[in-house]
């Protein structure tokens, strides 16, 4: 008895032991459990609090808002209507259409807030910056037509990419000739919920030449050596220089030029809009813009901001006499304020003046990206002087577009016309072999330049989506 017993008591003391190491161990497993939950959250908490650093603007005019992708719808493109309303107008039946600008209210009241501030083109923005939606801004290109689709859809893919995701700015393609409804679709698709509108920037040519007066008519036909205008096209070559002999121009070339030149800034889809960023289509990003250069154009009231300074020169003989009766005055010696970043010149109103100039021709700005102040090229005295550059020129490919957007700035406001990378933004845009103009290329070719050097930079959507590149420059 007394062993059965000890025998009872001895297994009950190995059921409460086995009973309570199960416990123990249920428990340790409970509190490791809790355990990797609590430094899973830390971690987490601490990535919120670096992104949150990384990101903090420097500017405390600007709303904490960034541009949120649910916030925007797209519209479809409707290449089918047929009225001229302000949002929709037609050439030769190609409607094209331009979207109503939306910005959130705390974006409008940070951009009240910038209108109030005084313009200091000597301020350098900081490293840490958060990017933040402004009104009236558009980014806009152009193209001729169909055959430079393939440009237009790898550049804005790579500036989405690069810049326009993180704060959705409305796009402006223009184009002379349709694009087929399903490329457009494609496009927007890819880039939604940014805005698209494709705008067909001409009446067509057989009727922009009938509705010229009778001087620029006869100047046309005889640059272009026919009697009739009835076989000319858009690839035809037409004698481009005003002012002077000139090389044999495409028509399509000369009238990109002078669409950009003249026409851009009083087109009704650019009416509701401010700023312009324009980026050729032949541009490509190859980085992520780590600063906003159109917070810093905004905020410090900029006329216009330019990836590259000079590009070329306007070389025609009497140019700075040529200017000065286009706009009653001229930039004489024209030159970049390497030290503040500016254009700087000396002013003249008079032929005598101009006998004192170091150079007769005038440096241009180059034209393949910049940001301007639309405000600024539709005023009056810019559009009198334009208009008097171009006189009874038609389709000439000189003055071109570089040479418009340079030497408005450069004789009303040459210390509010800033170099980019003057001003702290060293974008890598790449354009005929070069990054900003200025940087040559290696390897040549944008092709190869993506695969060695560019294709890991860019961010994209989670790998769900890459741009396809194609084009080499």
């Amino acid at each position: 008895m007394v062993k059965r017993n000890k025998y009872k008591r001895r297994r009950r003391n190995n059921e409460s032991y086995s009973s309570t190491r199960a416990v123990t161990g249920t428990r340790a497993s409970s509190v490791l459990l809790i355990l990797g939950i609590a430094i899973a959250v830390l971690h987490q908490f601490r990535n919120l609090r670096q992104y949150h650093t990384l990101t903090r603007g420097s500017n405390s005019n600007l709303t904490d808002q960034p541009y949120e992708s649910s916030s925007f719808v797209v519209d479809e493109v409707d290449l089918n209507r047929t009225d001229k309303s302000s949002e929709h107008f037609h050439y030769n039946n190609n409607v094209s259409s331009t979207r109503n600008h939306r910005s959130s209210s705390n974006t409008t009241n940070a951009t009240q807030n910038k209108n109030n501030l005084r313009p200091d083109s000597t301020a350098v923005i900081t490293k840490e910056e958060k990017f933040v939606r402004y009104d009236k801004v558009a980014i806009v290109t152009k193209i001729h037509g169909p055959h430079q689709w393939g440009l237009v859809v790898q550049s804005m893919c790579l500036l989405h990419y690069a810049y326009n995701q993180k704060v959705g700015y409305d796009i402006i393609i223009f184009t002379a000739e349709p694009i087929p409804l399903e490329d457009v679709d494609a496009l927007q698709q890819m880039l939604a919920p940014v805005n698209v509108s494709i705008v067909i920037d001409n009446k067509g040519l057989q009727e922009e030449i009938a509705g010229l007066a009778p001087a620029r008519y006869e100047n046309f036909m005889e640059r272009c050596n026919v009697s009739s205008p009835t076989n000319l096209t858009w690839f035809s070559n037409c004698r481009g220089e005003l002012y002077g002999r000139g090389s044999a121009t495409r028509l399509a070339y000369a009238w990109q030029a002078e669409f950009r030149s003249i026409h851009i800034w009083h087109h009704p889809a650019l009416k509701d809009y401010k700023f312009m960023v324009w980026l050729d289509t032949d541009g490509f990003c190859s980085k992520p813009w780590t600063k906003d250069p159109v917070a810093y154009f905004i905020d410090n009231d900029g006329i216009i901001m330019f990836d590259h300074f000079p590009q070329g020169r306007y070389r025609v003989a009497n140019s700075q006499s040529i200017i000065l009766k286009a706009f009653n005055a001229s930039a004489c010696d024209l030159k970049l304020n390497k030290q503040r970043g500016h254009l700087e010149r000396t002013l003249v109103h008079n032929d005598s003046d101009i006998a004192s100039c170091r150079d007769n021709t005038i440096p241009n700005i180059h034209g393949f990206m910049h940001i301007t102040n639309l405000d600024f090229y539709r005023s009056q005295k810019v559009r009198q002087g334009l208009k008097n550059l171009l006189g009874d020129c038609f389709l000439c490919r000189s003055p071109d577009d570089q040479l418009s957007v340079t030497i408005p700035a450069a004789i009303f406001e040459p210390e509010r016309s800033w170099e980019m990378r003057s001003k702290g933004f060293k974008l890598d845009i790449f354009h005929n072999f070069a990054l900003d103009g200025i940087d040559k290329a290696r390897p040549p070719g944008f092709v190869k330049y993506w695969n060695s050097v560019a294709k890991d930079r860019i961010p994209t959507t989670s790998g769900m989506h890459t741009c396809k590149i194609t084009h080499r420059d």
